[in-house]
């Protein structure tokens, strides 16, 4: 079973590749933008998120945290973006707007990433790496295959359109590409456990050190 699905994702990557090479690059040119967003700020643009980061530091290290509201809000947040890939799969206009939630994932981790960074230095890529790379080991993943298959979903709509002599079982790939997607979220589910349970122990702990 196990080998089965390996040749099946390894046949999907070699089918697409194109594609995968697209929407990495848009996540890293959104990384890219948001760190570079951060020295583009204005003093006072910073000194406000400093005294923000300051007062979540001392919050999180005086407080209880609730992870089941965290787990709502990740799991809100992220499968809501997940959904929203889902749809414009199905439509013919959908793949710019794809790739412009996966640069605007990218362009969040890369300011985030890099405001800690930048205020904290070596303290801050510590705290980066444990605040936020757990959960995106399992999140970020999920987002590029649910990207590529939803361009992918879409170009077969488009080329169904264009040319009448290619035809394919929509309804068929429709089940297929829908089934996979939520196969995928349930992943994202994972990672939200992750952001909401295990995350917040390695902040606790990092806090106190900020």
């Amino acid at each position: 079973m196990l080998r089965k699905l390996r040749e099946i994702a390894l046949k999907h990557i070699q089918g697409n590749l194109i594609i995968y090479f697209i929407v990495i690059m848009f996540l890293l040119i959104g990384i890219s933008a948001g760190a570079f967003t951060v020295k583009a700020l204005s003093d006072g643009k910073k000194q406000e998120l400093i005294h923000y980061l300051r007062s979540f530091f001392q919050f999180i290290t005086e407080n209880h945290v609730e992870s089941f509201s965290i787990l709502k809000q990740s799991l809100f947040n992220n499968l809501q973006t997940g959904i929203l890939i889902w749809l414009l799969g199905v439509t013919i206009v959908g793949i710019p707007f794809i790739l412009l939630l996966i640069a605007l994932r990218g362009f969040i981790i890369g300011f985030t990433v890099g405001f800690f960074i930048e205020q904290m230095g070596l303290k801050g890529l510590l705290f980066s790496f444990c605040s936020i790379l757990p959960q995106n080991i399992l999140i970020i993943p999920c987002f590029i295959v649910i990207a590529v298959i939803g361009i992918s979903f879409s170009m077969m709509i488009i080329k169904n359109k264009l040319n009448k002599t290619y035809k394919s079982d929509i309804l068929r790939q429709f089940v297929i590409y829908s089934s996979v997607i939520a196969a995928l979220f349930i992943m994202i589910v994972l990672g939200g456990i992750v952001e909401a349970y295990i995350t917040p122990v390695f902040m606790k702990l990092l806090s106190g050190y900020m």
